[in-house]
């Protein structure tokens, strides 16, 4: 099984943070640090011929920090249970991609109108998806691009990586910054809709994805909810009963979501 899993870096010092097992991918000369990691796996997909059975992904420096799993975790992952899929996720924050509708009213949340520009870029391309209505887990979304996938993947997030790229160089006015885990600290708002555009593709229902369970032990931010086990459990029922609605169709799943979630602890986020 091949697998070519590159991690990012920008200078000597993210250099030093590459993990033993993956590829370094040199980004020093940086030249559009406006769109972060975005630009360089685009790049890297235009410029190279994948093999059809081969895992690739393309992490940042960040990577362990983020998640705590470590190269040997991610490579033994894909070696062990790569045959029952072809796309792997790896994302940080599995308590807020379990209690959120989806994506991006969580990004919503930490950056005000996300969900608007994200849905004006939706229409514009007539992707058909409401994301108002969208429903993803913990087995359909991802934060930081942190995707390791094969060939079949890589194509559909190039299709769709290349129509956002070209939607906001050529409109100006979605050249706007948000807020980032604080007022003072900004960003352009692309950079947060471009590590959402994976759950419109995984939302089609088309790829079998493989995704540890992390509700068991990893953290939870509790400048959002409670780190309790009450809580705890009740994030994990609301991302089970959104799997079986995404898996079924059956409203009752959705609207069980929606009770459970009702019960949860929510601490509503004010940048200072």
């Amino acid at each position: 099984m091949k697998i070519c899993i590159y991690q990012i870096y920008y200078n000597n010092e993210t250099q030093k943070k590459i993990l033993p097992g993956f590829i370094p991918l040199d980004n020093t000369k940086n030249l559009r640090p406006d769109w972060f990691e975005f630009w360089v796996i685009l790049n890297f997909l235009r410029n190279n011929v994948l093999d059809d059975d081969a895992w690739y992904g393309f992490l940042s420096p960040k990577f362990y920090d983020k998640t705590g799993f470590n190269s040997d975790y991610v490579i033994k992952a894909i070696e062990n249970y790569g045959a029952l899929g072809n796309v792997a996720l790896f994302s940080p924050g599995w308590d807020q991609l379990a209690y959120f509708l989806n994506v991006f009213e969580q990004g919503d949340v930490w950056h005000p109108g996300l969900m608007a520009a994200s849905q004006d870029f939706v229409n514009k391309y007539q992707l058909e998806i409401n994301l108002n209505t969208l429903v993803s887990d913990t087995s359909s979304s991802v934060f930081s691009n942190y995707i390791i996938a094969k060939k079949a993947f890589w194509i559909q997030w190039r299709k769709i990586a290349e129509q956002f790229f070209e939607y906001v160089e050529n409109n100006p006015q979605y050249q706007i910054t948000t807020t980032y885990g604080s007022i003072e600290n900004k960003f352009p708002m692309k950079t947060f809709i471009q590590e959402r555009l994976a759950t419109l593709i995984l939302s089609t229902n088309t790829f079998k994805v493989l995704s540890p369970d992390q509700s068991f032990n990893a953290p939870i931010f509790t400048r959002l909810f409670p780190d309790d086990i009450k809580t705890r459990r009740l994030l994990q029922a609301c991302d089970l009963m959104k799997t079986k609605y995404r898996e079924s169709k059956d409203e009752k799943y959705l609207e069980m979501y929606w009770r459970i979630r009702e019960d949860i602890q929510y601490s509503n986020l004010s940048f200072k």
